[in-house]
């Protein structure tokens, strides 16, 4: 009996042993961490506020660079979309002559993170005209970033303060043609961090180059030039899904103005929408003014080339409508999202709409917007008011309109004491906070220049005046979260 139990039990070891045998488990093998063999950083040959990181590893992998210093805070950039051995990976939102440190963190094929390489860099010196610059703050602003134009003879620059209102980015306009000096206007940028923008000219000068797109670091990618095929880009524009901008345009037509006293051959800028496919470098007519407006409606009309409407802002209000802002009308205006049609007009000859007192009326106004609940966000610039209704002022604005008693109202506005007048340019925007950033370009007051962040209450968030020896007017001014998709970690 021993025997057989004997024998049972060796057959059991037997398959045991056979089973492990036939059933090996693979060994395991790290995924390797990406190594840093060499690392350094210099800043650009133009720009003193972008240093660029240059970085070695031993294996293709991805990147990110985590950088900063104890009063700034840390950032990291987006990561490198591909793997490679080298990498150049560009540092922003600097300031200047500033110490930092920086990180290089590898990512290797499991999506880990390391960190890998550790230097330091320090920025330099603003340009001369940015260096003139005098700011006088009160309070911070709730978004990482405000972006504004600044025209400095001859220069022409886009600026970007932080938090705490130093200078963190620019960048310095390259003449189209030096003959012919212009400076840069409306700017938007792309969900990729490219910047898109109007590079216009003094007054007077219509005809300038062209619509701009450049990197975050400055570099040109895309430009559309006017011609009289595509027409005249000015003003404003809003960069679509894509790859489409939507711009304003106009071109000369020449009309016979004897029956109001003009001359036969007037000349006219006829306004225009158009949409610029960036995929294949064509555009399409969206709206022209010339189908729903005559010559004959008009507020301003003067000089060699008459600018008849004036258009000076669109945006795309929550019913995919064309918010236009018809400056030499008083008037604001609702496109239909398929171009053919005028839904509404608000203010200016023939509007759909009354206001309910006239002090409620706006002038020569900016950036008109229609606010998710169907308000209407104005800059008033206030030009050529009525004594009766104020005289020469310039506020932010918000009206409600009543369809069903066709009557505006005022809802809301921001009118500093002392007034502040602004004839021309400037800017009123809702923030998604429900904050609203202004930026007033004075008429020969100090400051010349002021924005100013302010609550639905009317406290003031923050408030930026701008003074400098040989500054000149200005344009808008915008809220961002980044300069190229870096975020704050620290």
């Amino acid at each position: 009996m021993s025997g057989i139990v004997a024998m049972l039990v060796a057959a059991m070891i037997l398959s045991v042993v056979s089973c492990t045998n036939s059933e090996t488990v693979p060994a395991f093998t790290p995924v390797p961490v990406p190594k840093v063999i060499q690392t350094s950083a210099a800043l650009l040959s133009d720009n003193n506020l972008i240093a660029e990181v240059k970085i070695s590893l031993d294996r293709d992998a991805r990147v990110a660079v985590e950088y900063g210093n104890s009063a700034v805070g840390t950032f990291r950039t987006m990561a490198t979309e591909s793997a490679a051995k080298d990498h150049l990976v560009p540092l922003l939102r600097l300031r200047p002559e500033t110490s930092y440190e920086y990180t290089v963190v590898t990512i290797d094929e499991g999506g880990e993170h390391h960190d890998s390489g550790h230097a330091s860099f320090t920025t330099g010196q603003l340009p001369e005209a940015l260096n003139r610059l005098e700011f006088t703050v009160n309070g911070a602003p709730t978004s990482e970033l405000i972006l504004f134009d600044f025209q400095d003879t001859p220069d022409s620059f886009y600026i970007m303060i932080d938090q705490d209102s130093n200078i963190v980015w620019y960048y310095r306009n390259e003449e189209t043609d030096p003959e012919r000096p212009t400076a840069v206007r409306a700017v938007r940028q792309k969900p990729n961090g490219n910047f898109v923008f109007w590079e216009g000219g003094p007054t007077g000068r219509f005809f300038n180059c062209c619509l701009k797109e450049i990197t975050p670091v400055g570099e040109l990618v895309d430009r559309l030039v006017n011609n009289d095929v595509d027409k005249f880009a000015h003003h404003d524009l809003l960069v679509l899904p894509d790859n489409k901008i939507l711009y304003i345009a106009h071109e000369i037509v020449e009309i016979d103005d004897t029956a109001n006293g003009g001359e036969p051959d007037t000349r006219v800028l006829i306004e225009s929408l158009r949409e610029w496919d960036q995929n294949n470098h064509t555009t399409l007519e969206i709206w022209d003014s010339l189908d729903h407006y005559s010559t004959d409606t008009r507020v301003r009309w003067s000089g060699d080339i008459v600018s008849w409407l004036h258009t000076n802002s669109v945006q795309i209000g929550p019913r995919g409508n064309y918010i236009l802002s018809l400056r030499n009308i008083n008037q604001v205006v609702s496109i239909s999202p398929s171009g053919q049609s005028v839904e509404w007009k608000l203010g200016g000859p023939d509007s759909d709409y009354a206001f309910e007192y006239p002090s409620n009326r706006f002038y020569a106004q900016h950036s008109a917007t229609e606010l998710p609940n169907g308000n209407i966000l104005v800059f008033d610039n206030g030009l050529d008011r009525p004594e009766e209704e104020g005289g020469e002022y310039s506020r932010a604005l918000e009206l409600t309109l009543n369809t069903y008693e066709g009557l505006a109202k005022k809802v809301w506005e921001y009118r500093p004491q002392p007034d502040l007048y602004a004839s021309s340019r400037s800017s009123a925007y809702r923030l998604k906070n429900g904050n609203t950033l202004i930026n007033f370009e004075s008429n020969d007051q100090d400051p010349p220049r002021i924005i100013v962040e302010i609550a639905p209450d009317g406290t003031e968030i923050f408030k930026l005046e701008m003074r400098s020896e040989s500054i000149r007017r200005g344009y808008r001014a915008h809220s961002y979260e980044s300069v190229a998709g870096e975020t704050r970690i620290r």
